[in-house]
């Protein structure tokens, strides 16, 4: 596990609290799972039984996880989440206005095995692998958001390196017949990690917005899994909520 002290500028037990959520969004914990004790959680993060206890207090009033006498600690059934319909086309053009002004830098490509919440959201088997790509969009060489794209193999198998260099992702899709019929997106906030600090030019354990993105094809199947992160003045999610229009005097 890692140390609380690898993410400071926050209180121990909010780091505390922030890294088991992560464990939860990654699928490291899955609903029903029990969690390990609280002297396994100080050992494991260098800190006191009492810093664990007000973390997972938090965790509780959250919803996130249930402590039974006797028993332990288990995580609660997935959270809640808002869902909140929304037209897909400015959407996209928001996205393209950005891509406009930015430009990507791909630092990772390779076939993995899909973690749990990968696999999850996009339906896939177990032992599944997808083509990862790790990319950084820069507007001048100030990094703004950090994405890490996972595509099922065979898609993933028809393109190359290059090409996640050059062409939106949305543009590939398409090419390959593929265009989106729905996008499910979840917006968080997560704490820094070293590595993402140092791409991201960021203080570790800084506040970042941290977007999982969920995109579908015209027949309904999940067809890319993203994950982005930005800093909050650098990067941000526009959503515009409307009102459908009812004739006057109607029910």
């Amino acid at each position: 596990m890692q140390p609380a002290d690898s993410l400071p500028g926050a209180p121990l037990h909010f780091q505390i609290s922030t890294l088991i959520k992560d464990g939860i969004a990654s699928g490291r914990y899955h609903p029903g799972d029990q969690l390990p004790t609280e002297e396994a959680l100080g050992a494991a993060h260098g800190v006191s039984r009492v810093t664990v206890r007000r973390a997972l207090k938090s965790l509780e009033l959250q919803g996130l996880i249930e402590r039974k006498a006797g028993r332990g600690t288990f995580v609660s059934a997935k959270a809640s989440v808002l869902n909140l319909p929304a037209p897909i086309a400015p959407y996209l053009e928001r996205v393209a206005e950005r891509r406009a002004l930015s430009r990507p830098v791909v630092k990772e490509f390779d076939f993995v095995a899909a973690p749990p919440d990968v696999r999850s959201g996009l339906q896939l088997p177990d032992g599944a692998m997808t083509l990862r790509v790790v990319r950084l969009r820069l507007v001048g060489r100030l990094p703004i958001v950090h994405t890490t794209l996972y595509l099922p193999e065979a898609l993933g198998r028809r393109y190359k390196r290059s090409d996640f260099g050059q062409s939106a992702l949305s543009e590939l899709l398409a090419r390959e017949g593929h265009v989106y019929s729905k996008i499910d997106m979840v917006t968080r906030a997560r704490l820094a990690t070293p590595l993402i600090a140092r791409l991201l030019h960021v203080e570790v354990g800084a506040a970042l917005v941290d977007v999982h993105r969920i995109g579908y094809d015209a027949t309904g199947r999940p067809i890319e899994y993203q994950q982005l992160q930005g800093p909050p003045d650098r990067f941000e999610t526009h959503v515009v909520l409307t009102q459908p229009h009812t004739e006057a005097g109607g029910t």
